[in-house]
């Protein structure tokens, strides 16, 4: 495993691969967490050097504290780990509300002390919460008494928003951005990336894979890789292309499998910075056209939009859209879906959407998820 470090932390030398805790494995009958695979899923982490790992309030409706905690106390690793987590910004009314879910946060986690704290998806508006509420003054008390050792923020809007940010957070230390070779300038990633690196804020990159459609991309993504004079799998594109960039100090991926932790850390052992051939940058490029030219809704599937008050699978719709449109079934018009017909059975699918759009406020990709359902729903045959 290769390491790196934040600016602003030189002491700190953190993972190139960090572990995503929003995509624990779930037992099939009612989708908790499935405890024993996900004490896999760690230890094999841990045993390849990975040393970062992301939790959040909402994650797995907040059992993925409480299960990593758990595991982190069973294998005595407490101090050998950089825990991140984050303050959940729309649950918060009051700056006694926020010191009570860091307080819950520390005792789901079985810890006294939280590593990286991040305010969790910043926006023009919960930025504007964050000062309105006084916010900021309780990170400092927090990490004056030790319980806070580093302070960040994750972020969803454009980056005049992120800029902003910035210049009124001095006390950040590091930032969260979503980045990878479909997205570099959805939000402006890049820009922001660059931005942060001028002031010396080091970043953390999440949906380095985009939720796993980069790891297991369809057959014309293969193709196109399979011009490469070095054969790579899929996931390693992903993941070399977001750690070519020397400012990205962490990316974070949700891995659900055993098999995948060893595959993403075989695919950066050897992940430095401006070490990727001009040659293979331009494969890549080949690819993200491809995508963008097929992608019919930028879904990562993180689930912030769920549940829906009338039951609307959105993520599974939207997964399914994209799946068939990438490949080819809808060149033709609407098409038949077994999965979208299950979907429909199971009474989760897009006709049952009311346009409430409550699940909007939520999306991190300001996504117009009632006009998306409303096309999806068009695009598949009964």
């Amino acid at each position: 495993m290769l390491y790196r470090k934040f600016p602003k932390i030189p002491n700190v030398q953190v993972s190139v691969l960090g572990l995503g805790l929003m995509r624990l494995p779930t037992k099939p009958e009612d989708s908790s967490i499935d405890y024993e695979k996900t004490k896999e899923i760690v230890s094999l982490s841990l045993e390849h050097g990975i040393n970062y790992f992301d939790t959040a309030w909402p994650y797995h409706g907040g059992t993925s504290e409480v299960v990593f905690g758990k595991i982190v106390k069973e294998f005595g690793v407490r101090d050998k780990i950089y825990i991140a987590d984050k303050l959940p910004i729309w649950d918060v009314d009051s700056k006694e509300k926020a010191r009570s879910i860091f307080k819950t946060q520390l005792e789901r986690l079985q810890t006294d002390y939280i590593d990286f704290y991040l305010l969790h998806a910043l926006s023009k508006s919960h930025w504007e919460k964050v000062k309105k509420l006084d916010l900021l003054s309780l990170l400092d008390e927090l990490k004056d008494a030790g319980k806070i050792r580093h302070l960040g923020f994750s972020f969803h809007d454009t980056p005049d928003v992120f800029e902003k940010i910035i210049d009124e957070y001095p006390a950040a230390e590091f930032c969260q951005v979503q980045y990878n070779y479909i997205d570099g300038d959805v939000q402006g990633a890049t820009k922001n990336i660059e931005y942060a690196a001028e002031r010396n804020i080091g970043t953390i990159v999440m949906e380095p894979l985009r939720g796993g459609l980069l790891a297991t991309p369809p057959k014309g993504i293969i193709d196109i890789f399979s011009h490469a004079e070095k054969p790579r799998m899929p996931a390693e594109w992903g993941l070399r292309w977001v750690l070519e960039n020397q400012e990205v100090v962490c990316a974070l991926s949700g891995m659900s499998t055993a098999e995948q932790v060893i595959m993403n850390c075989a695919a950066v052992s050897n992940a430095k910075p401006n070490s990727m051939p001009l040659r293979q940058l331009k494969i890549v490029e080949r690819a993200v056209e491809w995508f963008k030219q097929r992608i019919m809704v930028s879904c990562t599937s993180c689930r912030y939009c769920m549940p829906c008050p009338k039951n609307v699978d959105i993520p599974s719709i939207f997964s399914e859209w994209n799946r068939m449109a990438m490949t080819g079934a809808l060149e033709n018009g609407p098409a038949v879906s077994a999965i979208y017909n299950k979907i429909q059975k199971d009474g989760h699918g897009a006709e049952l959407c009311v346009v409430c759009r409550k699940c909007e406020s939520l999306c991190p990709q300001k996504i117009k998820i009632a006009d998306k359902l409303a096309e999806a729903k068009k695009a598949f045959k009964s």
